[in-house]
């Protein structure tokens, strides 16, 4: 794929904008190309971005605690984790007014489970130009993911993989390719302490322009525990239970050769998050990630009922990007 400035150059060559739908453009380049900003992304944005609300609010802590069909972009492994099958759906205005949109299918089978999902992002009705005066049309910048995965339940871990189908979209240039995580996982302590480690994002994608886009490969491992359970005397029937989830992240894209070298920041860097469940019904929850980021922190509300959960999740950036919201509803079952 191009460099930042060789795109930016192409993209004026052949189109004149509107000032503010060419800067969302470049806003929306730079993220997909690991801005200096955004040092801890690679080109497919998309992978590196946890699909639901419940995830962004932990800050994407969850390497280590089942959480329906999005597990297939983490640690597929949790998949077998989860309690109940799901069918879930999301959606998150993400910054530069892009959409992401999220939906899964997810089946649990006694010792084994598995999950389809797909998870688009894009920015649509930018406007072509080739002179100055009315445009010839629109056009987008668009990422798909279409992706499978199956986890197995054996005597002393859980194992699972996924494999991904991507598809990008960059007027005039479109590319394909693949990616697939593998993961293992253990539960203690009667579920108490779960532990999580994968591979995510290995693969590659065809060559878009000149360079194929680079994915944000990395090592994630991490573990999920049950702090405090506590029902008070004067009122039993609001419980209230604590948990904290917590991951590392190794990246391990090699930058070698690349003319997108200079955005890659090779430095691991952890994810940590709150969840507070009260009258197991009010979820509320809280993260943080350390390192080189725009956005430092993140926050959530959840209303859980036996069969269906909503979540909502706030991001502010720090960096004048304005503020990520996403909402997302589960429905479980048997």
């Amino acid at each position: 794929m191009t460099t930042t400035s060789d795109l930016l150059s192409t993209v004026s060559s052949f189109f004149e904008l509107t000032r503010t739908q060419f800067f969302l453009l470049i806003l929306l380049i730079l993220w997909l190309n690991q801005s200096t900003v955004h040092a801890q992304r690679s080109g497919v944005a998309l992978l590196d971005i946890a699909p639901n609300p419940f995830a962004l609010s932990l800050s994407e802590a969850g390497s280590a605690w089942g959480q329906g069909g999005s597990n297939s972009f983490g640690n597929p492994s949790l998949l077998v984790s989860s309690e109940r099958s799901s069918m879930e759906i999301g959606y998150t205005n993400w910054i530069a007014d892009t959409k992401n949109i999220f939906g899964s299918f997810h089946k649990k089978l006694d010792s084994r489970a598995f999950a389809i999902s797909f998870y688009s992002s894009g920015l649509q009705d930018l406007e072509q130009r080739d002179e100055p005066g009315p445009s010839n049309g629109l056009f987008s910048v668009q990422y798909l993911s279409i992706s499978a995965a199956y986890a197995q339940s054996f005597r002393w871990f859980n194992a699972g993989a996924s494999v991904h189908y991507i598809s990008e979209e960059i007027y005039p240039y479109r590319s394909n390719g693949y990616a697939f995580n593998i993961g293992l996982s253990r539960s203690f302590a009667k579920d108490r302490i779960q532990l999580g480690s994968a591979l995510r994002s290995l693969g590659e994608m065809q060559s878009l322009d000149v360079e194929a886009t680079p994915l944000p490969k990395a090592w994630i491992s991490g573990l999920s525990v049950g702090l405090l359970e506590w029902s008070g005397s004067k009122n039993p029937e609001l419980p209230v239970f604590i948990r904290v989830h917590a991951d590392y992240i190794y990246p391990l894209n090699d930058k070698s050769g690349s003319t997108q070298g200079e955005f890659f920041n090779p430095n691991p860097y952890t994810k940590v998050g709150l969840e507070l469940l009260i009258a197991e019904t009010l979820q509320l929850t809280s993260g943080v990630r350390t390192g080189t980021t725009a956005r430092p922190y993140s926050f959530g509300v959840g209303y859980v009922l036996p069969d269906i959960r909503f979540n909502y999740a706030i991001i502010p950036f720090d960096t004048g990007f304005g503020t990520v919201h996403s909402v997302g509803l589960q429905y479980l079952f048997k």
